[in-house]
């Protein structure tokens, strides 16, 4: 009600304020802009009235100045009145009454919310007029505050927008990032970290994530994918013209909106693979246009292919020393283009990017899930990369992600022809990692068959309360092949090197990160550093520098530089 009062006053009120400040003979006739800079000035506008109008200003003068401890001489009134005030769809002769406030820029804002309670309480003591029809505002310098309804508040609350205090710092985390479902926060670092590779684009990003609604998955659908059409389709413009370097660059980002948008549809939705193969499409074309610098390649491993990338500094073929790079539970052969392999290719690396079973095509298309025994994979993918022409294999290294920390490890307990290996981070066990997650009654029923549904009851429950543990193991079920927890519990406790850690004569960087708690990895990765009897190098990276959750996810600029630091040492790559 008042609110509508004073829309239809204010037009009004600036009308009579232009006249006045037009208007010969004002006490503030020679300050500037007709206002002296130095002094309050308060303007007053109500209807035509009986009241003794000087008397009034004289009492407000008064009260203002013994509530502020200003002197009267500093604040200069004015009284005008409305020929006619309509308010509230009748003809009025009491209500309302408008005041605008001009105050110095030296005001502090409490001293302004001082005058206007004061001048607002004396007009109404001194005019028989309730106080909610008094209304206060500021103008020159210091516009922003309004004093409605009996109190001080913002224009920007009169406006409809709240008007909300500064969200305290755990709000502002890192942790929190853009969300509060702690799965989109861990999605949304991720990509946003991409961006100095050139996989994403931050105006982009935050267009994207402005039409996610929190914890609601088919919005982030929409909003990923949406986007990811978007650019898409500029790129397919730019590349039907011949812009090249445009094209490749839109084609990067595009692939990294088609991945995130599929994540949560893999396994039970058709969307997933169809958001999948656009994402590898997407790459495929900015392949094309890299001048040869990223090459497709298929490498032979058992009765099929497992598909990779050899990315290289230029195309010259010369040989280089090789990084050997790989995900974990749930990346892509696209995503450690960006992570990794574009920075180490400044260094003067050739890089070869692979997905195994459980990852990738390998899941999508092909339908393999993880297996325990990885040097099964790794060996078939060292007899392809000794026969490239860019490779000097005397001098290669492989990293591995997340679960690839299991991953790379077990593979190089038994394959001997890789120099130098990174885990990042170190897993021992998944199967302790991911039980850290539940109640200890699902450890004590993993090994009981009796137990199998009380294991998925509860399970199915923290899924439910929880949506990063929810796509957590609904990830696993997916990857390793498994219809229900309990059966996916059994599959992971294969996946162990307590036994073969001990036999790996690679040396070792073990990477880490402060708060990285995804499956106890922050533990796990100090249990497999103290394991390894190999030559060792322990490297933890903390908040200090935004590095300290799982792979340094949204910082993997300062993760590669000390990485490629560590390598650089041993491989020493020529630029």
């Amino acid at each position: 009600m008042l609110l509508h009062v004073w829309r239809h006053a204010v037009p009004a009120l600036l009308i009579v304020f232009a006249v006045l400040l037009g208007s010969p003979g004002l006490a503030v006739a020679n300050a500037q802009g007709g206002i002296n800079p130095a002094d309050p000035m308060v303007r007053i506008t109500y209807a035509k009235s009986n009241l003794d109008v000087p008397a009034v200003l004289a009492a407000v003068s008064r009260d203002v100045a013994k509530s502020t401890g200003l002197g009267e001489e500093l604040v200069t009134y004015y009284w005008q009145t409305f020929d006619a005030v309509h308010c509230m769809g009748k003809p009025s002769t009491d209500k309302p009454l408008f005041v605008d406030l001009y105050v110095p820029g030296f005001f502090t804002d409490d001293l302004v919310a001082k005058m206007m309670t004061a001048i607002a309480e004396s007009l109404a003591r001194n005019t028989g007029l309730d106080k909610k029809w008094v209304f206060v505002h500021t103008h020159f310098p210091l516009q922003g505050q309004v004093y409605i309804n009996g109190e001080v508040s913002h224009w920007d609350a009169y406006r409809g927008k709240p008007d909300k205090p500064v969200r305290d710092i755990a709000d502002r985390a890192m942790s929190k990032y853009l969300f509060n479902d702690g799965a989109f926060v861990f999605q949304c670092l991720w990509r946003t970290g991409l961006i100095a590779s050139g996989g994403a684009d931050l105006g982009e990003l935050l267009t994207i994530t402005s039409q996610v609604k929190d914890y609601d998955k088919e919005s982030w659908y929409q909003a990923w994918n949406g986007m990811a059409r978007r650019v898409r389709d500029a790129a397919d413009r730019d590349a039907a013209v011949r812009r090249a370097v445009s094209a490749m660059q839109q084609y990067f980002r595009a692939t990294e909106y088609f991945r995130a948008s599929s994540i949560y549809l893999f396994g039970s939705d058709p969307r997933g693979a169809v958001a999948w193969q656009d994402g590898r499409d997407a790459f495929l074309k900015a392949a094309q246009l890299s001048e040869g610098r990223i090459r497709h390649v298929r490498i032979p491993y058992e009765k099929t292919t497992l598909p990779g990338y050899l990315v290289t500094p230029d195309n010259s073929g010369r040989k280089r020393p090789l990084l050997l790079i790989q995900t974990g539970l749930d990346g892509t052969a696209e995503d450690l283009y960006f992570i990794i392999a574009a920075q180490a290719v400044k260094r003067g690396y050739a890089c070869l990017i692979y997905e195994g079973p459980g990852q990738g095509e390998m899941i999508v298309k092909q339908g393999l899930p993880f297996r325990f025994d990885w040097e099964k994979v790794v060996t078939p993918v060292v007899d392809f990369a000794v026969t490239l022409p860019e490779v000097d294999s005397k001098r290669m290294a492989i990293i591995g992600y997340s679960m690839g920390g299991y991953l790379v490890p077990r593979a190089l307990a038994f394959e001997k022809r890789i120099s130098w290996g990174i885990a990042d981070g170190g897993v021992v066990s998944p199967f302790d990692g991911v039980m850290t997650k539940f109640p200890p009654e699902v450890l004590q029923g993993v090994d009981a068959p009796a137990q199998a549904a009380r294991v998925d009851e509860i399970v199915t429950q923290e899924m439910g309360r929880r949506p990063e543990l929810n796509q957590f193991i609904s990830q696993m079920l997916w990857t390793f092949d498994a219809k229900t927890p309990s059966a996916l519990f059994s599959k992971l406790k294969t996946f162990n090197q307590t036994d073969t850690m001990g036999k790996i004569e690679t040396e070792m960087l073990v990477v880490n990160s402060s708060e990285d708690q995804v499956a106890a990895s922050n533990a796990q990765s100090k249990l497999f550093y103290n394991g390894l009897k190999a030559k060792k190098t322990y490297m933890e990276f903390d908040a200090s520098r935004g590095a300290q959750f799982h792979c340094q996810l949204g910082a993997p600029l300062v993760s590669s530089e000390r990485i490629l630091d560590w390598l650089d040492e041993r491989a020493k790559p020529e630029q």
